[in-house]
């Protein structure tokens, strides 16, 4: 399978959460149960929602600026999940619930990621049974598979978050802040004009703050959260360019 970007092409992480319930069709939001829950489009997974059950027909509404089309829903879970999720759309309504977008069962721990079609400004994600305990991050918008593979002699590294002091004895002390970082170092020697315009609209979705996902084979991972840096382009023939990347792991 192909290599894929799953980022966030609608300004997601951007929207307004809100929690309330799942009423006659309509989101409610005076009923008000769901606790943290701007967790899901923080561009954090380090901490989850809480207080999101299915008994009070739980939901979070994520409002963007604008109605726009997204392919792809990728969840993060922090332990396996059994219950389930329901996501549902709306162009206009800011309470109408009616377009079931896509009904969501059973999920691993880690990123769990969704086929989906849609042009919505408003997104509502219900708790369809039991307690949604896992949820740390919610990213909806494009998933994009790489037209053609990045070039050989492509370099694959760790970043350490350890700090080494020496002493005057010449003694060497370590203090491990954090687990190691994966970063790519890629290059494309010669893409196509549609291949340039799909890698400059990733890289003016996420530019160099926000946090996306890079999956090694588009379909089942692993998925791994990064940011990147790059992605300026050279013409070295006519309507064919050449570029690179960085990407750097995110732990959390």
């Amino acid at each position: 399978m192909a290599k894929s970007f799953i980022y966030d092409s609608i300004g997601f992480s951007e929207a307004t959460t809100e929690d309330g319930g799942f009423v006659a069709g309509e989101f409610n939001s005076d009923i008000s149960p769901v606790t943290n829950h701007n967790r899901a489009n923080d561009m954090s997974i380090g901490s989850i929602v809480t207080n999101y059950n299915s008994s009070g027909a739980d939901t979070i509404r994520f409002s963007t600026s604008s109605s726009q089309s997204a392919n792809v829903i990728a969840l993060y879970f922090t332990a396996i999940e059994t219950d389930d999720l329901t996501l549902y759309g709306h162009a206009t309504d800011n309470t109408i619930m009616t377009t079931s977008v896509l009904a969501m069962t059973t999920f691993s721990a880690g990123w769990n990621v969704f086929t989906i079609s849609g042009t919505y400004k408003y997104w509502f994600l219900r708790a369809m049974t039991g307690n949604i305990s896992n949820l740390a991050e919610v990213i909806i918008g494009t998933k994009y598979d790489f037209d053609v593979n990045f070039d050989l002699n492509n370099k694959i590294g760790e970043e350490f978050g350890t700090d080494v002091m020496t002493s005057y004895g010449g003694q060497e002390y370590a203090n491990k802040r954090h687990e190691p970082k994966t970063t790519w170092n890629w290059n494309w020697s010669n893409i196509s004009s549609s291949m340039k315009t799909s890698l400059e609209g990733v890289r003016d979705s996420v530019q160099d703050y926000k946090k996306f996902i890079y999956s090694e084979d588009g379909t089942t991972g692993p998925f791994h959260y990064v940011r990147m840096t790059g992605l300026d382009f050279t013409e070295v023939a006519y309507q064919r360019y050449s570029t690179s990347i960085s990407l750097r792991e995110q732990l959390q």
